[in-house]
């Protein structure tokens, strides 16, 4: 892992004609040790701050009393070095009493540690690891401790810092200054696999990182949820392979891409519309370049209806998004004026157009202005109310935060909107007034991984002005208060409270199942909001993952007028929020 620049040597030589060199022995002596190789003493010399009973402790082979071995007192020599503590360990010999020989262990200690210091992380607070080591200020130096301390060094960083080093040089100083030099992994490529449909460059751009950048696995990890936001891919992974050199890493993204487009139309007949058909066409990656396109059109009896959408994420390098759309309905409908029915036609042409920008990692602000006008025929046309056209001319702004971990199936996280519109009388317009809404949704696991309670709560008043209709908050239906429908008073109104929870649990395979309560209200301008007044629900659910996106089935149970339970069904496409 990393090249020592200490330097240790072994000194062992330990043939009788060695010990001319090391005893300072004479030839005659030596001829004596020849005849009597016997171990008379076993010294330790040179430690200052290591005990020397540590020492004595790890010379097990070389004995008192036992013939010399010249291997034992290698072994031994080892032994002592393997301690960890010593710079140099050596063995040097005298003539003993008794015609016998002395064997001196020789040691000579590492220095004490002053400092330690890392060099070459640019990216990581490295010095905390410091807090970590074995190895503390003040403490003799211990290889083997250093060299374990290393070993965990890189995981630290990656655990701690998701940057990926490695330690390439060491060095100690004679002062006691350990020196790490440390190396950054850099991405020397970034490959794609598995997007068939999606172009390279819809996934490249929400990438916070490129080739020549240091591995960053909590930059990684972000971006890659980034992309898997985008909802053109059921499975997102990636995994690092060696580049050409030590310090260089092929970084590959795994995509596994799901079916974005839907085509859906229908033929039909009743007794009030007779013949009818529609049409209903959308793609959320048009021709894999992460635009959305949609087209809606629906043709009956009594009325005619279509609409055309079109959004563009990128219209800028900094995430800026551009949204259009325009819908023309003609409807006709019949009025209590004067106390008898009036009939007519409502044309109604809308149009909006919508810009965003991201405000933060997981925060994009947005931008709408809308125009509508309703104009009339027929009969109704003849009154004063029904003469002139009506236009309306909205301007909205909104803030979205998401934090959670999927577009379709969240797990953990939140989501939180808040969106302020005014309706303005300028270029013809007739509609004034302000209005505020907010929605907060969040997401937990709870007894295991798969089993989620969510919970959203949604609230809304008008600010200023009179609210038409159209323009009134509406709480009944599959997407707020389950198990109501209709224009039943409670349901429609100036000011909302609503607040939906689910718990949601697997089944089988892409089958999951949700139990669901539901409470909320809506109430006119001059009603006191009373929580303790709300309407509420309760239900069951079936979710069914298919290649289409997650269908919806819903069972919930509300109160009539008579305040009686009455269950409703509905089917819808992906989760209620």
């Amino acid at each position: 892992m990393f090249n020592k620049r200490i330097k240790y040597q072994f000194v062992a030589t330990f043939l009788l004609i060695a010990i001319f060199v090391f005893g300072g022995i004479t030839p005659a002596a030596a001829q004596q040790l020849q005849n009597l190789p016997i171990i008379k003493a076993i010294v330790i010399r040179g430690n200052q701050n290591i005990d020397t009973a540590i020492i004595q402790q790890a010379i097990t082979k070389t004995k008192v009393n036992d013939a010399f071995i010249e291997q034992n007192v290698i072994d031994d020599i080892e032994a002592v070095y393997s301690l960890g503590y010593f710079l140099d360990v050596w063995a040097s010999f005298e003539l003993a009493v008794d015609n016998g020989i002395k064997v001196i262990f020789e040691v000579v200690e590492n220095p004490t540690i002053t400092d330690i210091i890392f060099i070459g992380a640019k990216n990581a607070p490295v010095s905390n690891f410091t807090k970590e080591m074995q190895l503390k200020k003040g403490d003799i130096l211990n290889v083997n401790l250093l060299f374990e301390d290393l070993e965990r060094f890189p995981e630290w960083v990656l655990d701690n810092h998701g940057i990926s080093l490695r330690p390439v040089n060491l060095n100690v100083t004679e002062e006691g200054v350990i020196e790490i030099e440390v190396a950054e992994s850099v991405i020397q490529d970034v490959i794609i696999e598995g997007n068939e449909k999606t172009k390279d460059h819809v996934i490249l751009r929400e990438l916070s990182f490129a080739p020549g950048d240091i591995l960053d696995i909590n930059q990684i990890n972000n971006s890659l949820r980034n992309v898997l936001m985008l909802g053109f891919f059921d499975e997102v992974s990636f995994s690092v392979d060696d580049g050409d050199d030590p310090d260089s890493l092929i970084l590959t993204i795994h995509l596994v891409e799901r079916t974005t487009g839907s085509a859906d139309f229908g033929v039909g007949f009743n007794s009030e519309d007779r013949f009818s058909v529609y049409v209903d066409v959308s793609d959320e990656n048009f021709f894999g370049n992460g635009q959305r396109a949609n087209i809606y059109l629906n043709i009956a009896g009594k009325k005619w209806e279509y609409e055309l959408g079109f959004f563009e994420p990128y219209i800028l390098k900094g995430g800026t998004s551009l949204g259009a759309n325009i819908s023309s309905r003609h409807e006709k409908i019949k009025e209590k004026i004067d106390d008898q029915e009036v009939e007519g036609n409502m044309h109604t042409l809308g149009g909006d157009i919508t810009v965003g920008h991201p405000l933060g990692e997981n925060t994009r602000g947005s931008l709408t202005l809308r125009a509508e006008t309703d104009r009339y025929s027929g009969d109704i046309a003849d009154y004063d109310d029904y003469k002139d056209s009506y236009a309306k001319l909205v301007l909205s702004t909104g803030v979205l935060t998401n934090t959670t971990d999927n577009p379709f199936v969240p797990t953990e996280g939140f989501k939180n909107r808040v969106y302020l519109e005014t309706g303005m009388r300028l270029l013809g317009g007739g509609a004034g007034y302000s209005k505020i809404s907010f929605e907060h949704s969040r997401y937990y696991k709870i007894f295991r991984d798969d089993i989620i309670f969510a919970v959203r709560g949604k609230g809304g008043r008008v600010l200023t002005g009179d609210l038409r209709d159209k323009e009134k908050f509406r709480i009944a239906g599959s997407e707020n208060l389950r198990g109501y429908e209709g224009d039943r008073e409670g349901l429609t109104g100036d000011k909302m409270l609503l607040v939906n929870s689910e718990l949601r649990f697997p089944i089988y395979d892409s089958i999951s199942g949700v139990a669901f309560t539901d409470w909320g209200k809506a109430w006119e301008t001059e009603d006191r909001m009373d929580i303790t007044d709300l309407l509420n629900s309760y239900g069951l659910g079936i979710r069914i993952d298919t290649p289409f996106g997650l269908l919806r089935f819903d069972y919930g149970w509300g109160l009539n007028e008579e305040e009686k339970r009455e269950g409703k069904f509905y089917f819808s496409i992906g989760h209620t929020f």
